[in-house]
């Protein structure tokens, strides 16, 4: 990490991610929520700060994951990089910024303090936009990699599992039909004997009695975006409430750091990038905002009359970020005329009609209505 910070920085006027020390990652974590909140209900640009050692999490390999050796020395990896990043953080801002940051009491006068890493020659050390970029989706692909939710919300009959617990433990098995129950997922399960000739059929298993051999590549999926929708969607609906949660401060500034995340699938990538403007506007990030605007028309190239889904989609997110009535007017109309009752744009929708003056300025104060 040492050659990534050492860089001349420029302190002309203009964003730079500052790399800062901190003894304590959770102590200052809860320092710069509360910093934000100061300016988020001043109308003032949110902090983006990444906190690399609270970001990732204690890696654990899957050892029923299809490339479990692999996961192994990844997880050892991610470790070592976590541990040595313990006391360093990333603070995107202006040299005035930055500066008034650390004079504020709160650090100036605390038993520990954020500081500037500095040079051998005492210059703020900065880590470049084209560095940053490629650290940030490092630590993305870790923290999904190590990241292991119910992997079961997936499952499809067919699929190969491993048994968890029981009389069957370790022993892999296939799954012969998923169903919903009052309790919620029940599975047939099969279990091969005798080369394949006859079939053990094993009723009512659930969830926790299985593994899903899974690889890393599944899961940077629709699966994951679907996720991080619907927290941006929690987050959306408590702005229209007026309902301040600091939590929701914490999850804006960690989503927002998949913005550095490219997806080979196009329309799963157009969809997540109009998620991330949404979180950008919700984070009162004018610059991100403005980015995200100028890439999100140039891939509508201006058109209001969408064919898609994920440009109607793409129409509905400019308008939470601009308030221009004619995105919300032909994302409605493509909503209307194509239902898609659990579709992706059905869950934006119903919220992105119910926006008004009033939510607009309690979530973007850069909107001119």
């Amino acid at each position: 990490m040492t050659q990534l910070m050492n860089h001349d920085p420029s302190l002309s006027s203009g964003m730079h991610w500052y790399v800062m020390l901190h003894l304590e990652p959770r102590h200052i974590e809860r320092l710069l929520q509360q910093e934000n909140e100061w300016r988020r209900q001043r109308g003032l640009r949110l902090f983006e700060y990444f906190i690399p050692y609270l970001f990732l999490p204690k890696a654990v390999p899957d050892k029923y994951a299809k490339d479990a050796s692999r996961q192994t020395v990844l997880a050892t990896e991610s470790n070592d990089l976590r541990a040595a990043l313990h006391n360093y953080v990333f603070i995107r801002a202006t040299s005035h910024e930055i500066s008034t940051l650390v004079e504020q009491p709160w650090n100036r006068d605390g038993r520990l303090h954020l500081y500037f890493y500095r040079s051998r020659y005492g210059r703020r050390i900065i880590m470049p936009d084209k560095m940053m970029t490629p650290f940030v989706t490092i630590c993305c692909e870790n923290r999904q990699r190590f990241t292991f939710g119910d992997p079961v919300v997936d499952i499809q009959a067919q699929d190969t599992v491993v048994i968890r617990t029981g009389t069957f433990k370790d022993t892999e098995a296939k799954v012969l039909d998923v169903h919903q129950t009052a309790g919620g997922i029940s599975m047939t399960l099969g279990i091969p004997f005798f080369n394949g000739e006859k079939m053990l059929t094993l009723y009512d298993c659930k969830p926790s009695d299985i593994h899903l051999a899974r690889s890393v590549e599944t899961l940077l999926n629709d699966r994951f975006i679907d996720n991080v929708e619907s927290q941006l969607l929690t987050i959306l609906y408590h702005r229209m409430k007026r309902i301040s949660q600091e939590e929701d401060v914490v999850t804006l500034n960690h989503l927002y750091h998949y913005s550095y995340v490219r997806m080979s699938d196009v329309p799963s990538h157009l969809r997540f990038r109009a998620m991330m403007l949404i979180c950008a506007t919700l984070r009162n990030d004018v610059e991100g905002r403005e980015s995200l605007i100028a890439e999100l028309n140039s891939q509508l190239d201006g058109t209001l009359e969408p064919t898609t889904p994920e440009q109607a989609y793409l129409l509905a997110a400019l308008y939470i970020a601009t308030a221009n009535v004619d995105c919300r007017t032909a994302a409605k109309r493509y909503w209307q005329q194509h239902p898609q009752p659990s579709g992706p744009l059905s869950r934006l929708m119903p919220l992105v009609t119910r926006l008004n003056r009033q939510t607009f300025k309690s979530f973007n104060a850069t909107v001119h209505l």
